[in-house]
């Protein structure tokens, strides 16, 4: 299911498409029309007509190529999201180069950067988010701050994930995803108590991811509940995880089992 910011950028860009060919349309007609009225006239008053049909033909042209140029931006952007939410990074990348060789914008460059990042590329990645931030003024977007948070993380670099994750979470799509990151940053810091903080908002959300599995198994653990946290960790077997949870899901279970 959509989320509202989801479907306020789906109004925005069918809003601005129709504005954008409706200006390409009228363009078109004038510069017919003011054709056609050339035919008509004679003397001084054709060549100014002549003139004037050139210049909004010319108009219209331009129009025409920038609109297609930028539809096919947006077009190549949109399979690259879904490539890259499939976590196929190699063709995300692919596809937000061909956006940007379209039309280079900041959102375009910066999911280069992210596809590279994630991918280990970290100062490839760098660079593109760079580009896309100066072209900005020096912002990011909250999706920008959240991925690369994540890189980061990922990479155990905790003190970098921290203040970009922290950073996204301004944005009601990134919040839940953020807090459990944090929660798990904060457990492997020793900070038990600030991770239950984080997540005592959310004591009624089902466990179905395992970063959230892991957060809330750990705390279990330390309130002498093994029963539940044995729970929580079976639901995650651990050759359905990649290693980075894998070995953390393996060390639980060990304190779980003394």
């Amino acid at each position: 299911m959509q989320s509202i910011g989801e479907y306020t950028q789906l109004i925005k860009l069918v809003l601005g498409e129709s504005a954008k060919y409706f200006l390409l349309l009228l363009s078109s007609i004038l510069a017919i029309r003011l054709w056609h009225w050339m035919y008509k006239t004679s003397g001084a008053n054709r060549r100014q007509s002549f003139l004037l049909a050139c210049f909004t033909s010319a108009v219209a042209v331009a129009i025409g190529y920038f609109s297609i140029h930028h539809s096919l931006s947006l077009v190549y952007s949109a399979y690259g999201m879904r490539a890259f939410k499939d976590g196929n990074l190699r063709s995300a990348f692919t596809l937000f180069r061909t956006s940007a060789d379209y039309w280079k914008s900041a959102d375009a460059l910066g999911k280069e950067g992210l596809c590279l990042l994630l991918a280990g590329k970290t100062d490839q990645g760098a660079q593109f988010l760079d580009a896309a931030k100066a072209l900005r003024s020096g912002k990011s977007t909250p999706f920008e701050q959240f991925y690369e948070g994540v890189a980061h993380f990922f990479s155990d670099r905790s003190d970098e994930a921290i203040p970009l994750l922290e950073a996204a979470s301004v944005d009601t799509n990134y919040r839940w995803r953020v807090t459990k990151l944090l929660a798990v940053i904060q457990i492997d810091k020793n900070n038990p108590e600030d991770a239950a903080r984080l997540l005592s908002p959310f004591q009624r959300v089902e466990v179905t991811e395992c970063d959230h599995a892991y957060a809330v198994a750990t705390l279990k653990l330390l309130a002498g509940k093994r029963t539940e946290a044995q729970a929580l960790l079976d639901k995650f077997p651990s050759t359905n995880l990649v290693p980075f949870w894998r070995s953390r899901f393996d060390n639980l279970r060990a304190r779980a089992q003394q």
